[in-house]
């Protein structure tokens, strides 16, 4: 008994199984387009708005250049002598390593400050100077490179312009592989702490103390066919200014800073003002909401710098997707997440059909899941993972909806479907023939057919109820193998069976009756009890609305029966229309 309970309910289910994973499949197709590539970053860039703010790296100070500043100085670019005495004077504090990220491949000032400059570059091997290496190329200084103290200030754009990568190194045209600033000024700076970067056997990962660097793939996270060149890490951004300790250029050249500011810190010099339009979009925009903060460049590499050194030392967490097949399985746990939510509400009845149906299917049904779906991807982002959240939203509502769909169709069935032999049972037959008389035209006609198994009662006491059931199962699938597609045969009660045939003459109904009789005596079911053949047979009744000038379904049902009643008269196992 319980085996069969199973198997009942697996039967019930079969359409769910079957339905979600193939809706999990076409999404997963579509995602290859890259049409869920937008929304899902936008997914990312509002997880990173809504988390909690991180505390300052203070370990990084950031000599802004702001319009103030230009104003002070007078002057842009900053002559060499200036850019000499604000090396100097951050020099003095040592600090572990300098960034310079302003592009200095041409000099700038009187002979005088370009000789101090040249100096400060030859005596000060932690300054690290940047230059354009994809691309337009923008040569570093010229001191510098020869001491192979540069480094990349290229970034990485998505296709809507915004920075959500970290390029840690490309290999150039030349065969060369250069390192980012961010990447060359933690090595620098975790050198002294004894960390050094160390290769994973068998894996392009790379270990640097803590922190397990993974280069991301072409397909990674909610990134579709990216251009996953070099070496490059999903940036798990800090924030913006707030969270890094930063200071105006003319307060330095004042000498209006605390002497320990610099002391033992990553420092980064970079243009901060609006007009030296050395900003990028980053997930901190969002013009949709009107948020439109834009993020230097020089915040942008501080970032970076942060998310390498943080993880080394304090193991903070880096953010990575899964691997492709392990995608396609997260969106087919929805799809069936959300098929399986749907199923257990409507099975337990917990959406009822009256006024309020539609807004308990959108609270229940729709927000629920769905509310789990964020609720679980934006936690799994805190613990460093990014995965779609789009795609399986699709893939889960659909499946929602469709479970509807499929279980109302199914409760319909249930409801108009006679369970022994499958055809519609006597409520469905009441409403159908309903309506097609509503749909009588003049000189329309409308025929039905009464069907009685002959001496039905001798053959279930002598072959037993089952074998009973089994005949009228083969009896129901010969009347509907015998009608015409848009015909309707139905169970009418016990043994009796009722066939209606729209838009039919009487003569084409009695061509249809004898079709019927013909394909169940052809069956041969054994009836040794039948006082009429050795084998099932069946009388029928055929009455028709315009022959015989019915006025309501009542009399056409008691004209057919009245036929099946002469047919059973008349010698059973025959077809009978009623003269009018």
């Amino acid at each position: 008994m319980a085996w069969l309970k199973i198997k009942q309910k697996i039967w019930h289910l079969r359409g769910i199984a079957t339905v979600a994973p193939s809706i999990a499949f076409l999404v997963i197709l579509s995602s290859f387009t890259g049409i869920y590539q937008t929304l899902e970053w936008a997914t990312y860039d509002f997880w990173v708005r809504i988390r909690a703010p991180e505390p300052k790296d203070s370990r990084i100070v950031i000599v802004n250049i702001e319009e103030s500043d230009l104003r002070a100085l007078g002057e842009w670019p900053i002559s060499d002598g200036k850019l000499a005495q604000l090396l100097q004077i951050i020099n003095k504090q040592q600090p572990r390593v300098i960034g310079l990220d302003l592009y200095r491949d041409l000099n700038h000032g009187d002979e005088s400050g370009k000789q101090q400059l040249n100096e400060i570059y030859r005596s000060t091997p932690n300054l690290i100077a940047v230059e354009k290496a994809i691309g337009e190329k923008i040569d570093a200084p010229p001191i510098l490179k020869a001491q192979g103290q540069t480094a990349m200030a290229d970034l990485v754009l998505d296709q809507d312009g915004k920075v959500r990568r970290g390029l840690i190194s490309a290999t150039l045209d030349d065969g060369q592989t250069e390192l980012a600033l961010a990447t060359k000024l933690s090595l620098i700076y975790l050198q002294q702490e004894g960390i050094e970067l160390k290769s994973i056997e068998g894996s392009p990962g790379k270990i640097l103390g803590k922190g397990v660097f993974l280069p991301i793939k072409s397909n990674e996270g909610a990134y579709i066919n990216v251009d996953s060149r070099g070496y490059q890490l999903i940036l798990n951004f800090r924030g913006d200014q707030e969270r890094f300790n930063h200071v105006s250029i003319t307060r330095v050249l004042n000498g209006d800073i605390p002497q320990d500011l610099f002391y033992d810190r990553i420092v980064l010099i970079g243009a901060t003002a609006e007009s030296l339009n050395d900003f990028f979009l980053t997930p901190y925009n969002d013009s949709s909401s009107g948020l439109t903060k834009i993020m230097p460049g020089v915040y942008v590499h501080a970032n970076l710098t942060s998310q390498m050194i943080s993880s080394a030392l304090d193991g903070r967490r880096m953010i990575r997707g899964i691997k492709e097949v392990a995608e396609w399985g997260w969106i087919l746990f929805w799809s069936l997440f959300g098929a399986g939510i749907s199923l257990v509400i409507l099975e337990r009845n917990l959406l009822r059909i009256d006024s309020l149906f539609y807004l308990q299917l959108i609270l229940i049904s729709g927000l629920l899941p769905i509310g789990i779906l964020f609720a679980t991807s934006y936690t799994l982002f805190l613990l460093g993972w990014w995965l779609p959240t789009i795609s399986p939203l699709i893939a889960l509502i659909i499946s929602t909806v469709a479970v509807f769909g499929y279980y109302n169709q199914n409760q319909k069935n249930l409801a108009f479907t006679d369970g022994l032999t499958n055809l519609a049972n006597r409520r469905f037959f009441d409403h159908y023939l309903e309506e097609q008389w509503h749909k009588i035209k003049q000189d329309k006609d409308l025929a039905l057919i009464i069907c009685d198994v002959d001496f039905f009662k001798f053959y279930n006491d002598t072959y037993g109820h089952q074998a009973g059931d089994e005949c009228l199962k083969q009896v129901a699938q010969a009347i509907s193998s015998a009608i015409r597609s848009h015909d309707l045969a139905a169970r009418y009660g016990g043994e009796e069976f009722v066939v209606v045939l729209p838009n039919t003459d009487p003569e084409t109904a009695l061509l249809a009756a004898n079709r019927i009789r013909f394909k169940i005596k052809a069956m041969q079911i054994p009836h040794k009890k039948s006082q009429v053949s050795s084998y099932v047979s069946i009388s029928l009744g055929i009455a028709s609305v315009n022959y015989n000038k019915a006025h309501s379904p009542q009399e056409l049902i008691a004209l057919a029966d009245k036929g099946l009643y002469l047919a059973k008269q008349q010698g059973r196992d025959r077809a009978m229309i009623v003269e009018p």
